[in-house]
């Protein structure tokens, strides 16, 4: 007989948590009946066969086919004389995450009309928030198969990257130009970083560029030139 979670909640998930999952390992055993304690600044997400389904913004809740709409509409709630279903749930953190970190962990090499080529570093921070928790546990949970905060902002520091390599790569022909271009870059790689993100369910709140500079070996390279 397996073990029915009859209380379904997440109420240490800490600030700086995006996501929190029940149960934290495997699908969990619900029925109709169960209740569903979701807290402020909280979204659970019931998610099942990689899809996400039903879900429920911060009160308590009962779990009834009325309240869960598509789950019940997709699978017989009535297994062995029971309302048993298994299903995984997600608390989703909607608060804003600010002051979040990204930077480039290896150079960027760039042709360089003037040098051949150039590698450099970037540097910089953001701040997010959750705008469609459904959409985020299809897109990162779903699609990508994380739900540890580490594991996620990896996944998006990487996104960022990505879109910073390419508007480098599109914009940039001397890195001597790059000084009087920084302002551009940055509200370019800003504008494809928050596509990106919004494909996700994200809102990107705030973005910066802190710095874009040269590796040790493409300086030397400055100074030699110069």
């Amino acid at each position: 007989m397996p073990r029915i979670i009859d209380v379904i909640e997440a109420p240490n998930q800490g600030p700086n948590e995006m996501v929190a999952r029940v149960p934290e390992v495997g699908s969990g055993d619900f029925r109709l009946g169960s209740q569903v304690i979701v807290r402020e600044s909280q979204v659970a997400v019931f998610y099942r066969d990689g899809k996400s389904l039903d879900s429920f913004g911060p009160g308590r809740h009962t779990i009834t086919t009325a309240n869960l709409p598509i789950l019940s509409s997709i699978m017989s709630f009535f297994t062995g004389g029971n309302n048993v279903f298994t299903a995984e749930v997600y608390f989703v953190n909607m608060r804003e995450f600010t002051d979040l970190k990204w930077g480039t962990p290896q150079p960027i090499s760039l042709r360089d009309s003037e040098l051949g080529f150039a590698r450099v570093r970037a540097f910089g921070q953001y701040t997010i928030q959750i705008a469609d928790p459904k959409r985020f546990v299809d897109q990162i949970v779903g699609t990508q198969g994380l739900y540890q905060t580490t594991q996620i902002e990896d996944y998006l520091r990487n996104s960022i990257i990505s879109r910073l390599t390419d508007t480098l790569g599109e914009n940039m022909t001397s890195i001597f130009d790059l000084p009087k271009l920084i302002d551009e870059l940055g509200a370019a790689v800003k504008a494809k970083v928050q596509d990106s993100f919004t494909a996700m369910g994200i809102a990107l709140k705030q973005f910066m560029v802190v710095s874009i500079t040269p590796t040790d070996e493409t300086a030397k390279a400055i100074d030699e030139r110069a």
